[in-house]
C-alpha cells in the first residue's frame, strides 16, 4: 500500500506567495525560537485561550461535526533533532507548522482549514489511538516567525481534526491543482477512499499553474533509466477505476487517472509511477505531457503538488468568496467528518 505524503514544500519567489498558495520558508535572521519558542508562544496564546477555550465550530452548516472525549492539550509532539529531543505541546507545533506551510497573507478561513489538516495528520500518526505523544524529526521547527494571524487560526480551530469510518485521517494538502483534485481510491488504495475528486475551477489563476521543462533526448533517457520500475500489468492499472491510456512520443504510454494526473508511464514493459517520474525530472506536478521537438523533449505541466486532498490556492479562493473553514473542508473532504476534542 502506498503511503500518502501530505506535507509538501514547493519553493517559489516571495512575490508570488499570496496568490500561488505555496509553502514559504520565512526565517528571522539572527534569532531562533528553538529553545524559547514554547514559552513565548504560550504567552502570546494566553489571551486567545481565555476568550476562545473550545475553538469555533459554529461556522458553516455544522452537519458533519462530532465530539471525542479527549483533551488536545494533553497531547505532545516529541521532536527528535541532532540537538536532542524537545517535547512540544500539540497546538504549539501546529502553529509552527502552519507558519511554514501557508503564507499568513492568505485568508483567515483558508489558514484555519490548513491548521485542521496539520493537526489531523499529526494525530493520525500516533502509535496508539489514544496515545499522548507523537514522534517527528523536524529540524525546521522554531525557525519561522509566528504571526498573530497564524496563532488566531490555530486557536480558533483548537482540537479540530478529520475522521473517516471511525478513525483519524491524514490531512492531505498541496499547492495548486490542475483544475481537479485526485481520487484516493484510484491512485492510492481503498484506505484513502475519503479523498474524492473535486473541481478547483479557479486554480488556473495561480501564477505557477502552468510550467514547462526542456531536456535533451540524452538527458531524458538518463533520467528515465535512473527511476524505480514496478512489476505491473496493464490490467492491474486499468482495474483501479477511470484510467485512460494514451501514447506520447511514440513509445511511452501514459496511464492517467480521472483527474488527468499520470498514474503510471510505460515503455517496453517497464512501468514507473507518475510521482516517481515527477521526482526524477524535478516536475511540480504529475499532470504532464511529453513532446519531442528538434532533438529535445518538452514536458508541459499543470499544477503544483501531489493533487490529493485540499488545494491551498483553491481553499484561499473559496475563502475569498465568503466560505468558512468548515465549508472548505467539507468540500475537499466530502466523505470525512469534521471532529473536535471535547
Amino acid at each position: 500500500m502506498k503511503k500518502l505524503r501530505v506535507f509538501q514544500t514547493v519553493k517559489i519567489k516571495r512575490r508570488h506567495a499570496s496568490r500561488a498558495g505555496l509553502l514559504i520558508k520565512r526565517t528571522v535572521p539572527g534569532f531562533s525560537f528553538g529553545n524559547l519558542g514554547t514559552f513565548f508562544l504560550f504567552l502570546i496564546l494566553t489571551p486567545y485561550l481565555i476568550t476562545f477555550f473550545f475553538g469555533n465550530l459554529r461556522e458553516g452548516t455544522g452537519e458533519k461535526v462530532s465530539f471525542a472525549k479527549e483533551e488536545t492539550g494533553s497531547v505532545f509532539v516529541n521532536n527528535e533533532t541532532s540537538f536532542g529531543r524537545e517535547k512540544i505541546p500539540l497546538e504549539d507545533y501546529v502553529a509552527d507548522k502552519l507558519a511554514r506551510s501557508m503564507d499568513s497573507d492568505f485568508e483567515m478561513e483558508a489558514l484555519k482549514a490548513q491548521a485542521v489538516l496539520i493537526r489531523s495528520n499529526l494525530l493520525a500518526e500516533r502509535e496508539e489511538e489514544n496515545g499522548r505523544e507523537i514522534s517527528v524529526a523536524d529540524s525546521e521547527y522554531g525557525k519561522n516567525a509566528i504571526t498573530e494571524k497564524i496563532l488566531e487560526a490555530t486557536v480558533q480551530t483548537k482540537g479540530v481534526y478529520l475522521t473517516f469510518a471511525g478513525r483519524i485521517v491524514e490531512g492531505a494538502y498541496f499547492a495548486i491543482s490542475n483544475g481537479r483534485t485526485r481520487n484516493g481510491k484510484e491512485a492510492l488504495s481503498d484506505e484513502y477512499s475519503y479523498l474524492q475528486s473535486v473541481s478547483c475551477e479557479r486554480d488556473f489563476l495561480a501564477d505557477d499553474f502552468g510550467s514547462s521543462f526542456i531536456f535533451s533526448e540524452k538527458e531524458f533517457e538518463i533520467n528515465w533509466e535512473s527511476m524505480f520500475f514496478e512489476q505491473l500489468t496493464e490490467d492491474e492499472i486499468l482495474d483501479r477505476g477511470q484510467i485512460a491510456a494514451e501514447k506520447e512520443m511514440e513509445k511511452y504510454t501514459l496511464y492517467r487517472d480521472s483527474a488527468d494526473y499520470v498514474l503510471y508511464i510505460e515503455e517496453s514493459g517497464a512501468y514507473a509511477g507518475g510521482e516517481e517520474f515527477r521526482k526524477a525530472f524535478g516536475l511540480p506536478s504529475a499532470d504532464f505531457h511529453l513532446e519531442k521537438e528538434d532533438g529535445e523533449v518538452i514536458i508541459s505541466v499543470k499544477g503544483a503538488g501531489h493533487g490529493f486532498g485540499m488545494s491551498q490556492f483553491g481553499a484561499n479562493e473559496m475563502a475569498k468568496e465568503g466560505n468558512d473553514y468548515v465549508r472548505i473542508l467539507d468540500y475537499f473532504f466530502q466523505d470525512a467528518t469534521i471532529t473536535k476534542f471535547e
